[in-house]
């Protein structure tokens, strides 16, 4: 399941950089380190800020009728839901008298620059998941945020939430199913601004030290105006609650209840055509499912392995991926009202 647009991932943004090799070194990076940060197609939003989506909430109906007697007229109802970028700044500043020592000073300064864009892929990544502009006015939110209580009616972002049954604090996890699309689910870039990294080679300057004293230091500026459109919410589906301490240590049929609970959201997502479905789960959640391919009760994962690579595991024909920026420790949420 894929689709065709004028989406750019991260990939297709490195085939398109300078020839100077720099940039597609970053790139490369991202791939290797957080894989929702890969698989997010990115889009230019439609505000200097962010993006403004226009979702429909209601259809007209036609009405039977009579012989010399009109209809009334109806239309459709629709409501605009605005998703705001943050902006991640980093700085690295390399003493110059550190870089007369190496061997190889550019390769050694590379290194150092790679351990902040490591950094910010990893927030990054946290946000696409985690991040609240409630707690923090400077982050985007997260899906976490906009899928905070499950059950309530069909068509609230709410119904696409199935409950794992976990209760209690700082020990629950969640599996997230996202279907990557323009009309979907997608990253966004500010109107005026810039898709992917912006890196700044500022050369030599001085620069002051926690005592405020100065020395000189070759300096590196990035920049990243990330965000977060769920254009529609129903292509997002999720099973939280997940206490996985206790499923490990329960029954067959505890076992068999998570996997047959991520069955019962993928069939809330509204549909699979033109977009990328991937389910997203914490390195533990992930050892379980591996671990579950071999149950006896299993009927739903499958592993396909290809030379030189890691096998993947499906569930329902749908790719599930391990997300480092996902963790066991979240707190329950409650039933919609």
């Amino acid at each position: 399941m894929s689709f065709n647009s004028a989406a750019l991932t991260f990939n297709d943004l490195r085939k398109r950089q300078a020839p100077d090799g720099t940039i597609d070194h970053i790139i490369e990076l991202l791939a290797e380190s957080n894989p929702v940060i890969n698989d997010i197609p990115w889009m230019q939003g439609n505000l200097p800020t962010g993006n403004q989506t226009t979702q429909r909430t209601g259809l007209p109906h036609g009405h039977l009728r009579q012989i010399n007697r009109g209809v009334p007229a109806e239309k459709s109802s629709t409501r605009q839901v605005t998703d705001t970028c943050c902006l991640l700044e980093a700085h690295s500043m390399v003493d110059v008298e550190i870089m007369g020592l190496q061997p190889n000073p550019e390769a050694f300064r590379r290194s150092e620059d790679d351990a902040f864009l490591t950094g910010m892929s990893q927030q990054v990544a946290g946000f696409v998941f985690y991040g609240d502009s409630n707690k923090n006015l400077d982050e985007f939110n997260g899906l976490s945020v906009r899928y905070n209580h499950f059950g309530g009616n069909r068509h609230d972002a709410s119904y696409q939430v199935i409950n794992g049954g976990g209760t209690g604090t700082g020990k629950l996890s969640s599996a997230w199913l996202t279907c990557w699309g323009p009309n979907a689910v997608h990253g966004i870039y500010p109107k005026y601004g810039f898709a992917g990294f912006k890196m700044e080679d500022k050369g030599e300057q001085l620069v002051k030290d926690s005592d405020g004293n100065v020395y000189q230091a070759l300096v590196t500026i990035f920049k990243w105006k990330p965000g977060l459109a769920v254009r529609d919410p129903e292509m997002v589906a999720a099973v939280r609650n997940i206490d996985l301490k206790a499923i490990n240590a329960g029954t067959a049929a505890d076992k068999k209840a998570l996997v047959e609970n991520m069955i019962r959201a993928q069939n809330r997502i509204r549909n699979f055509s033109g977009v990328s479905p991937v389910w997203y789960v914490s390195p533990e959640l992930y050892t379980f499912l591996n671990l579950y391919f071999n149950d006896k009760n299993n009927v739903y994962i499958t592993r396909a392995e290809a030379m030189g690579q890691m096998p993947e595991i499906r569930v329902n024909g749908v790719l599930v991926k391990r997300e480092d920026s996902l963790v066991d420790t979240e707190d329950a949420i409650a039933e919609a009202m």
